[in-house]
C-alpha cells in the first residue's frame, strides 16, 4: 500500500506544483505602485505611463519621437526564464523595407516576410558589424542605413551597453522594434530603469535615420501608398494579405507575425495597445 501512496503523492505534486509556482511568480513579479521604475522612465523621457487595468501585464510607457511615437513595455520571455524589454517606435512615414538585426548572431527568422534574406556586409566597405547577424528585404537600403559610423557603433554595441543577454532589432515599414532579453532577476521596474535608456537612445537614432530614408525615397518617386504596400515590410501586397479585424489595415501574413500584430499604433489590436491612462 505504501507504494500506492507514493505514486499518488507524485501525481498530486506533478499536477499541483507547477500552477502554484506559476501563480507565485506572477504575484511576486507584478507591477505595483511601489514599482516606480516605469514612472521614473516616463518622467525622464517626457512621456506618460499607462496601466493595463483588469488584465495581466505591466505598465506601458509612451513618449514622443521627433518623427513618430514610442512605447516601452516588459514581457515574459516565451519558452524560457527571464523577461524581454520591448521598445517600439511608430514612424510617420514608411521607410520601404524590413530587416532583422540580432546580437549575438542568430539563425534566420522563421517568418515568411517577402524577400527577407541573410545579408553579408563587406569589411572592406567599412559597413561590417562585428557582433550581429543581419537579414533584409532590400540590402541596398540596409547599407544606406548603416553608412553612418555612429549608427553602426550603436547597433553593434547595444547588447553590451544595455546589459542584455540578446538584442533583436526589427525594422518593418513604419515600425522599429528593439527587444532586449535577460535572465536577470528583479522587479520589472528595475529592468526598465536599467536597460531602457540605452534602447531608447538607439531607437531615437534609428528613427531619425529612417525618417531621412523615407524622405529620400519619396523624393525619388518611390510609391508609399499604404493601399498597395504592406505596413510591415514596405513591399507590395499579394493576393491574400492579412487584414486587421479591428482597423482593416493590410499586411503580409508573415509580416503580421514579425511585428507581433497590427502595425497601426492607434488600433486596439496593436501588440502594445494603450490601456487606461494613470499618469
Amino acid at each position: 500500500m505504501l507504494w500506492l501512496w507514493l505514486i499518488l503523492a507524485c501525481v498530486v505534486a506533478a499536477v499541483g506544483v507547477p500552477p502554484i509556482v506559476a501563480a507565485w511568480e506572477a504575484w511576486s513579479t507584478r507591477a505595483t505602485t511601489a514599482d516606480v521604475g516605469f514612472w521614473t522612465l516616463a518622467r525622464s523621457v517626457a512621456g506618460s505611463c499607462h496601466v493595463p487595468w483588469g488584465r495581466r501585464g505591466w505598465p506601458i510607457v509612451r513618449f514622443p519621437l521627433r518623427f513618430g511615437e514610442a512605447r516601452v513595455r516588459v514581457l515574459r520571455t516565451p519558452g524560457r526564464p527571464g523577461r524581454t524589454l520591448e521598445v517600439r517606435g511608430y514612424q510617420q512615414r514608411s521607410f520601404g523595407f524590413s530587416a532583422r538585426i540580432c546580437s549575438p548572431p542568430a539563425p534566420p527568422a522563421r517568418w515568411h516576410a517577402p524577400g527577407l534574406a541573410p545579408v553579408l556586409l563587406e569589411a572592406a566597405g567599412g559597413l561590417e558589424l562585428s557582433f550581429c547577424s543581419l537579414e533584409a528585404t532590400d540590402d541596398r537600403l540596409l547599407r544606406w542605413l548603416l553608412r553612418h559610423p555612429e549608427t553602426r557603433r550603436t547597433i553593434d554595441g547595444l547588447q553590451l551597453a544595455s546589459n542584455a543577454d540578446a538584442v533583436e532589432i526589427i525594422l518593418a515599414g513604419r515600425v522599429i522594434l528593439l527587444r532586449a532579453s535577460t535572465t536577470a532577476a528583479g522587479p520589472p521596474g528595475a529592468l526598465v530603469e536599467g536597460m531602457a535608456p540605452e534602447l531608447i537612445e538607439a531607437l531615437r537614432l534609428l528613427s531619425d535615420d529612417l525618417h531621412d530614408l523615407a524622405c529620400a525615397l519619396e523624393d525619388a518617386g518611390e510609391p508609399m501608398t499604404l493601399s498597395i504596400l504592406c505596413r510591415g515590410c514596405g513591399a507590395r501586397l499579394g493576393d491574400d494579405p492579412w487584414h486587421c479585424p479591428k482597423c482593416g489595415h493590410a499586411l503580409h501574413r508573415g509580416c503580421r507575425e514579425m511585428t507581433g500584430g497590427c502595425a497601426n499604433p492607434a488600433c486596439e489590436a496593436a501588440p502594445d495597445a494603450l490601456p487606461a491612462v494613470i499618469a
